[in-house]
């Protein structure tokens, strides 16, 4: 690779050239660019990327900017590195979603096994109760009007309005209602 100092000329034909797929011209700009490249490395942080990652990732971006690029968009530098940010953005974006959450915070089983972790436990389990029709009875029976009303409602079989307005109770009464509804239904099933 040729050291010299990187002028618009030298540029110019650099990209042109890697319009017409000439790898040496994309390692070649990629050199120049490389302390703008590494100071965006250093800005972002990924968990599972690495330095490598990082120059792929450049010369794919540098690779598409130079074929997009026209002079009208300013200087290549400054085009060049904004893309490569907005590459990073979305990257940082996608590692730091909500539905990868368990993933990032996870660790491998053989990592707690190799550093000989005493955590890992065994998995407790609730005696879950299938409600036959004596429990069911049972629990219904333990309910007031009331509370038999908020049932209705947590079962979409009775409009919340309706009900306040029929058995002429405040909204907070058949909120409470509910709630205690809620507390003797999971003492039935998990106890």
């Amino acid at each position: 690779m040729k050291v010299y100092e990187l002028t618009e000329k030298i540029e110019a034909d650099l990209i042109a050239r890697i319009c017409h797929e000439d790898d040496d011209a994309l390692q070649e700009l990629c050199y120049y660019y490389r302390p703008m490249i590494n100071a965006v490395e250093k800005n972002y942080f990924l968990r599972h990327y690495d330095h490598q990652d990082w120059e792929q990732d450049a010369m794919i971006v540098c690779y598409k900017s130079a074929i997009v690029y026209s002079h009208k968009r300013g200087k290549f530098g400054s085009y060049f590195k904004k893309r490569l940010n907005n590459h990073a953005r979305t990257l940082v974006r996608y590692d730091l979603a909500y539905r990868r959450r368990a993933f990032k915070e996870s660790i491998s089983l053989e990592a707690l096994i190799e550093n000989n972790t005493e955590c890992i436990e065994q998995p407790t389990g609730c005696c879950l109760e299938v409600p036959i029709s004596e429990t069911y009875t049972e629990f219904l029976n333990s309910l007031s009007a009331l509370e038999i009303s908020a049932l209705l409602t947590i079962l979409g079989e009775a409009d919340q309005e309706k009900i306040v307005k029929r058995l002429k109770i405040d909204r907070m009464a058949l909120l409470r209602a509910r709630s205690r509804v809620l507390q003797k239904l999971r003492k039935v099933l998990f106890n």
